[in-house]
C-alpha cells in the first residue's frame, strides 16, 4: 500500500484501555497521522452510552468524521477495540468515509454456536454484574487471573490492575453487556469477501489467538515476545510492522 500523503491512522483500545496505551506506538510512527479514540464509557466517552454494536459503530463514525473528515485512514483495533472496528467495516450500515483497511490484534471474529453464544453470555453478565458491584481493584484482581492473560508476570499484572483501577466499574459493566462477544456477529466469511486489506496481528504467546487465526486462514503477523496485548508488551516489533505494511 502507497500514499501520497502522511496516513490516518485511527487507534481503538480494548476494554478497560485508554488512549495511552497507544502512546509508545504513536512516538514509533512519526511519518503517520496517530489518532487514539476513547471507547464509550471510558475515558472522555464515560458519558456516551451505548446498548448495542450498532451504537457503537455509529459512534465511532462520527469521531472518524471528526478527526480525519473525507481523507483515507486506516484503524488499528485490540481485542474489543478490534472487534468493533471489525463490525463497523464490514456489518454497520453507517457511514465510513474513506476506509482503506484494518489492522487487528487479538480480535475475536465471533461465535458460530448458539450454545457457545449463551454460555458466552452468561459468562460476560456474570463478569458485567461484578464490576458494577464490587470494588474494581478486587474484580481486576481476577479478570486478570484469565487464561488468556496467562503469560504476565506478577510485576505485570499488578501494574495492569493499578493502570485499569482508574475505569468506572459500572461503565465497564455496561460496555462489557453492549458489546458482548455472545452479541457480534460471526463475521469470518464476511471477512474472507472483503476486498479491503486486513492484517491479523497476533503476540507470540498468544496460544489461543494464533490458533483462531490459523483456523481462520487469517493474514496472520506474529509479533515476538508478546502474549496477547502486544502493543504493550513488543511496541517496537508492532510498530515495524505498521510502517512496513503501510510503507
Amino acid at each position: 500500500m502507497e500514499f501520497e500523503t502522511m496516513m490516518n491512522m485511527v487507534f481503538l483500545h480494548g476494554l478497560l484501555g485508554t488512549p495511552e496505551d497507544w502512546s509508545k506506538i504513536s512516538e514509533l510512527l512519526p511519518h503517520f497521522h496517530c489518532i487514539t479514540l476513547d471507547l464509550p464509557f471510558h475515558g472522555s466517552a464515560k458519558l456516551t452510552e451505548v446498548k448495542s454494536f450498532d451504537d457503537t459503530a455509529s459512534y465511532l463514525s462520527k469521531q472518524i468524521k471528526i478527526a480525519v473528515g473525507h481523507q483515507p485512514y486506516m484503524i488499528v483495533g485490540y481485542s474489543l477495540g478490534g472487534r468493533i472496528a471489525l463490525y463497523y467495516a464490514l456489518q454497520a450500515q453507517c457511514a465510513k468515509g474513506n476506509l482503506q483497511g484494518l489492522i487487528l490484534e487479538g480480535v475475536n471474529l465471533g461465535l458460530t454456536d448458539d450454545n457457545a453464544r449463551k454460555v458466552r453470555w452468561k459468562n460476560d453478565k456474570f463478569w458485567a454484574q461484578r464490576f458494577m458491584d464490587d470494588p474494581i481493584e478486587n474484580v481486576l484482581n481476577d479478570w486478570y487471573q484469565q487464561p488468556v492473560f496467562a503469560h504476565l508476570t506478577e510485576m505485570q499484572r499488578t501494574a495492569l490492575i493499578a493502570k485499569r483501577a482508574a475505569n468506572c466499574g459500572k461503565n465497564i459493566g455496561k460496555m462489557l453487556q453492549a458489546t458482548s462477544l455472545a452479541k457480534q456477529p460471526y463475521l469470518g466469511d464476511k471477512l474472507r469477501e472483503c476486498e479491503l486489506p486486513v492484517y491479523y496481528l497476533v503476540g507470540e504467546k498468544d496460544r489461543k489467538f494464533r490458533e483462531l487465526a490459523r483456523q481462520e486462514k487469517l493474514n496472520m503477523i506474529v509479533i515476538n515476545q508478546a502474549g496477547h496485548n502486544a502493543h504493550l508488551e513488543n511496541p517496537q516489533e508492532y510498530a515495524k510492522v505498521i510502517a512496513q505494511l503501510i510503507s
